[in-house]
């Protein structure tokens, strides 16, 4: 299904990165996941009409826009659990700019575009939950460490403020 995925997004010019347990297996911390998540900006995804081939070929397509006063701008899921593909829709410049910066990798039997460490880092520290902090402790344990902390540091401040305070905590706590 993440062929036809890619397909539908690579046919309609939409960047995007692979994120979640997958991403973070890839850059060397493997966490057990079966579904697969993929972040964009670009809110065409969040058309319907985007996903209708799919629709039509019996997979179920739910689209979820994001309220004015959410972090996100929605998501899409596809598929069903625990192997659906959700597709994250972010809202700020600084994502758009991890996206840019994301590798071309082979995962599994397809080649997807993945964040630096260092953006995956950014990326839970925006999230900031129990599970997305010890992921950023898993991710600095493989390392390098000192390399990722400075390009941590050097993108931080495009965060918001809450992120980076975070940032500053988690520091304090793993130093």
């Amino acid at each position: 299904m993440i062929d036809r995925v890619k397909d539908i997004l690579d046919r309609s010019a939409i960047s995007y990165a692979l994120v979640g347990g997958m991403a973070l297996a890839v850059r060397g911390y493997p966490r057990f996941t079966l579904d697969l998540d993929l972040f964009t900006v670009d809110k065409r995804v969040l058309n319907e009409a985007m996903w209708r081939e799919l629709s039509a070929a019996g997979i179920p397509v739910d689209v979820r826009p994001g309220d004015y006063d959410d972090p996100l701008g929605g998501v899409v899921r596809i598929g069903a659990k625990p192997e659906a593909i959700d597709i994250v829709v972010g809202r700020r410049k600084w994502e758009q700019r991890v996206i840019d910066r994301a590798e071309l990798l082979e995962v599994g039997e397809v080649t997807l575009p993945v964040p630096t460490t260092s953006d995956l880092i950014l990326l839970k520290i925006a999230a900031g939950g129990p599970i997305d902090q010890q992921d950023v402790i898993q991710l600095l344990a493989v390392g390098p460490r000192d390399q990722l902390i400075a390009e941590v540091e050097s993108k931080i401040a495009d965060l918001p403020s809450d992120a980076q305070q975070l940032w500053q905590q988690l520091m304090a706590s793993t130093s």
